[in-house]
């Protein structure tokens, strides 16, 4: 169990001095210190004394890191991620404000995994340490456990701050597709990742009884991730269930109601809470399809009304209201395909018609089965994987080429290239041992065998990991990215970039 101070140091780097200090009002700190405050903006942040309360929105507003302390140990919920305002509600019986487009500056990304039950989380723990450094690149910052899953915290070594260019926030759009591709890296990997859950919305506070794994040093520079997202956008084939290539529709070339999905999904009953895809998300992709043919708002809520109904365990009325509003925003254009794909996997596993359900066009990539060769990544990614199991909870692995070439089937330049483009990118180690086996170390391989013993802030984890990950710019992060569309522009078959790595915090 960590202690009450680094439980509050850890709310404080992951917040990154977006508070003040001390409170406007009513301050219990002397008078000296206030005055040193500077006056610079700050923003605020919400949280929420229990699930049931954030689901009613029922939550206190703080604007102070003294506020904070004061009532962090009592609450279970909070925004991570920091907002330019947040009020009340007339009846000051909700928080308002808590949305998207007010966000000040984004400090993390969080991804929530969860089991059918407490007993299942435990079963699964160990696969779940073995799923979440993303890429063997990104280490999380700090893992909670929750009631059923865990909540895993990516912190950034700066936060990304959100500016308004011609009515669009780039940098909130290049954030959530970085979201989005972390999410899907693990949930390939292990069941339960909630990939439709708010990017930026509300997760569990790092408390005392629910910190599992906290490394301060563990930050995750921006731009590292922008590149490794955008190499990996280039990888993701674009398929239907049968392999078929899919051409996704744009607006003006038809209604995403009239798809075969649609009407598939829109005849599910036993869509119900749990992990994964559920019924909020299910309601909304509905919604956003509805808004992209050109239904009214109103009949869209109309219908959603029956679908809802229909449900073995519908949702409250105020939620599907709240979906469809959200769908009419404006901030959508249409259901995602992700999130289409996702909903049919977990609810309508036999669906067999093609999936048609984003905006622009996609590549079409053959399965590697069907192909003589494989591409460089994907001899990268079984190395990485071989190595990672074989090599369990320890902290290295002793393998020779020999063995591995054995294994994987592959050839000996192939490996011997691979191996040196692992250790370019600083997702392998090799210690060589004259006529032994080499000696070989991943980055998921050292975070769970900290894990394990449970000596994650060991001075001795920390140095080996910085001989591991290779000395890094200071500079910061400069929201200059674009659209998505310049997120998908590396090539399927290059290199990925050299330079992706998990910074060393500084100072």
């Amino acid at each position: 169990m960590y202690d009450l101070k680094t439980i509050q140091d850890a709310q404080r780097l992951v917040l990154h001095d977006s508070l003040h200090t001390y409170k406007v009002k009513n301050s219990r700190s002397n008078i000296a210190g206030q005055a040193k405050e500077t006056s610079t903006k700050k923003g605020a942040i919400a949280l929420f004394s229990s699930k049931d309360s954030m689901q009613k929105a029922h939550g206190v507003v703080v604007t102070s890191f003294e506020a904070l302390d004061a009532i962090a140990d009592r609450m279970t919920h909070w925004t991570p991620n920091t907002f330019n305002w947040l009020g009340y509600t007339q009846n000051r019986s909700s928080v308002r404000g808590h949305r998207e487009n007010n966000l000040a500056q984004i400090n993390s990304l969080v991804v929530d995994i969860d089991f059918a039950d407490a007993a299942e989380r435990d079963a699964r723990e160990q696969e779940v340490l073995g799923a979440v450094t993303v890429a063997d690149l990104f280490i999380p910052t700090m893992i909670l456990r929750t009631a059923k899953g865990f909540h895993i915290y990516y912190v950034f070594d700066q936060p990304m701050f959100l500016r308004k260019k011609r009515g669009q926030f780039p940098v909130l759009k290049a954030a959530q597709k970085m979201s989005s591709f972390v999410r899907q890296w693990i949930q390939k990997r292990v069941a339960g990742v909630d990939v439709g859950c708010n990017n930026f919305g509300i997760f569990r506070i790092p408390r005392q009884d629910n910190l599992i794994f906290f490394d301060a040093n563990m930050l995750i520079q921006v731009s590292a991730l922008m590149k490794w997202s955008q190499y990996y956008a280039a990888q993701v084939p674009v398929t239907d269930q049968t392999g078929d290539k899919v051409i996704s529709l744009s607006p003006d070339e038809g209604r995403q109601v009239d798809q075969a999905w649609f009407k598939t999904l829109l005849k599910v009953t036993t869509v119900k809470s749990g992990h994964g895809l559920a019924r909020h998300n299910t309601v909304m992709t509905l919604a956003l399809a509805m808004y992209q043919s050109k239904v009214s708002q109103q009949r869209a809520r109309d219908v959603l009304d029956v679908f809802n109904s229909n449900l073995h365990e519908p949702l409250v009325d105020r939620e599907v209201v709240q979906c469809v509003r959200d769908a009419y925003s404006g901030d959508y254009r249409g259901a995602a395909l992700s999130y289409v794909q996702g909903l049919l996997d977990q609810w309508v596993p036999n669906f067999s018609g093609k999936v048609v359900a984003g905006i622009g066009w996609h590549k079409f990539a053959k399965p590697r089965a069907e192909r003589q060769y494989s591409h460089a990544h994907e001899w990268r990614n079984d190395v990485l994987a071989l190595i990672n199991r074989m090599g369990g909870s320890a902290a290295s692995v002793a393998m020779s080429t020999r063995q591995i070439q054995a294994e994987l089937g592959i050839s000996p330049a192939s490996l011997n290239r691979v191996m040196k483009q692992l250790q370019a990118t600083s997702q392998l180690k090799r210690v060589q041992r004259g006529n032994q086996p080499t000696l070989l170390t991943t980055v998921t391989m050292l975070f769970k065998s900290a894990m394990v013993s449970r000596q994650a802030q060991s001075q001795a984890w920390t140095g080996y990991l910085t001989t591991l990950m290779p000395t890094v710019s200071t500079s910061g992060y400069e929201p200059t990215v674009g659209t998505l569309t310049e997120m998908q522009a590396v090539s399927g078959d290059s290199a990925p970039p050299w330079g992706m790595e998990t910074r060393r915090r500084t100072g």
